[in-house]
């Protein structure tokens, strides 16, 4: 603000200061220049006198025409002593007049002194050649006034001076209420950041009505709220993978002292607690891996391939593998193969083998789950359904996130991370296939997503 205030006052001090005088001068100049073209160009006219008479009283100056012979045609005198063309005075201009009476120039503008009074003053002296209305050379001279200006600059310096000061005084109070305006939202951001990055996510930032404020205020809140859901987040993973830590160590740790203490030495119980330690240390092991495998897939790195291969092959191994490791579940598998499919193999496994898990953890007491693939246009749609609690609607957007539990319909996995579905979105996502989630409470669930044909 203050540095907009002093370029104007440079600016009024610039121009109607230092270079007021070359100013006026140069509108004189292109003033009597005008005149003197307009007179030229009515030459000849029948009331040509009357027009110079009423050219010199607009214009405040004299008028002289002189013949090829160097005599007065026309001669009006509008400044009475103050004329230099007419009095004797003009003895003080011939050299500014010869070059142009002789022929030398065609025509000449120049500012003279005038000394033919006590005090010298400046007058404007135009001449040009030009054809007279019978064709022969004239000599228009023009004789104009430069007034003083000294006591104009002197008023406007006065007056330059005190808007000066004004305009400082308003620019430093408007400098400083502006600069309060802005500076107050700032120093409060400023404060909010800082609760912010010392883990207080409910600070709440306000631009105080400035939209550029209120741009970083809004970008501000929305960084909060996903600072805020990740820390839930962290409490939540710290919270699972405790718990599914902590009870296969429970018993890894029961059974080893069980082994040592009692039944180290009946062959039949030994090797059936040994069998107990081994599937909970499978259970730690596929709960590592689910870890390592998310953190890979946020990091992105690994890249998917696509690769050509039969749909119902892989289906087909997962189904048997869960029909032997869950022997008191039914898994049903309807739809005819081949299914000839394109995109990336092993991804695609998880996703199979991930869902087929989540639905034998959710299903109901039939203990039954069905994979179902359905032969569209262009794809290959695969549905698992359980006959579970279902989901309600509200909660059907959040399954997908990593280590969201329902707090309704959901019981406790009976094996597994809690990051299966997590998995399964990343992995479709990253290939752009289609997936979702279809239920009702007491309904059962049936979650889906889509493959496009081979070829296509």
């Amino acid at each position: 603000m203050l540095l907009y205030t002093a370029l104007i006052i440079l600016l009024l001090w610039a121009f109607q200061i230092v270079f007021l005088n070359t100013y006026y001068q140069q509108m004189k100049k292109a003033s009597i220049i005008r005149a003197g073209t307009q007179i030229l160009s009515h030459v000849g006219d029948e009331d040509f006198s009357s027009y110079l008479d009423r050219m010199a009283f607009d214009n405040h100056m004299c008028i002289l025409i002189l013949g090829e012979d160097g005599r007065e045609q026309y001669s009006i005198d509008m400044l009475g002593r103050s004329c230099l063309i007419h009095t004797s005075a003009i003895r003080t201009i011939e050299d500014t007049l010869l070059p142009v009476l002789a022929g030398e120039e065609q025509k000449v503008v120049e500012i003279v002194e005038d000394r033919h009074f006590k005090f010298p003053n400046q007058a404007l002296i135009y001449a040009q050649n030009a054809a007279g209305a019978d064709g022969g050379r004239i000599t228009l001279i023009l004789n104009g006034t430069i007034s003083p200006i000294g006591a104009t600059q002197d008023l406007l310096e006065n007056q330059l001076g005190m808007l000066t000061a004004i305009l400082v005084v308003v620019a430093i109070l408007i400098s400083g209420l502006v600069g309060r305006r802005l500076t107050r939202p700032i120093k409060r951001i400023n404060s909010r950041a800082k609760r912010l990055a010392e883990g207080d996510y409910r600070a709440d930032f306000e631009g105080d009505g400035i939209e550029e404020m209120e741009q970083l205020a809004g970008t501000l809140n929305f960084a909060a709220e996903g600072l805020s859901r990740v820390e839930e987040l962290r409490r939540e993973l710290v919270a699972n993978v405790s718990h599914d830590l902590k009870t296969p160590l429970t018993m890894i740790k029961a059974y080893a002292e069980l082994i040592r203490d009692v039944t180290g030495n009946d062959p039949e119980k030994r090797d059936g607690q040994l069998e107990v330690i081994i599937s909970e240390a499978d259970r730690l092991t596929a709960l590592v891996g689910d870890l390592i495998r998310v953190s890979r897939d946020e990091e992105a790195e690994r890249e998917m391939v696509p690769e050509r291969f039969d749909l119902s092959e892989e289906i087909t191994t997962i189904v048997e593998r869960f029909s032997q490791l869950c022997p008191d579940y039914q898994i049903l598998l309807e739809g005819e193969g081949p299914f000839p499919v394109e995109a990336d193999r092993r991804s695609i496994s998880q996703v199979l083998y991930n869902l087929v898990s989540n639905a034998i953890n959710y299903t109901g007491e039939d203990r039954k789950v069905t994979v179902r693939v359905k032969t569209e246009r262009e794809r290959f749609r695969v549905e698992i359904c359980d006959s579970g609690a279902g989901i309600p609607k509200e909660e059907q957007a959040l399954i997908w996130e990593r280590y969201y539990r329902s707090r309704n319909t959901h019981q406790r996995p009976v094996a597994g991370s809690g990051l299966g579905l997590s998995i399964v979105r990343g992995a479709l996502m990253k290939q752009g296939f289609p997936y979702g989630v279809e239920s009702e409470p007491g309904m059962g669930s049936r979650f889906w997503f889509s493959l496009p044909k081979a070829g296509q």
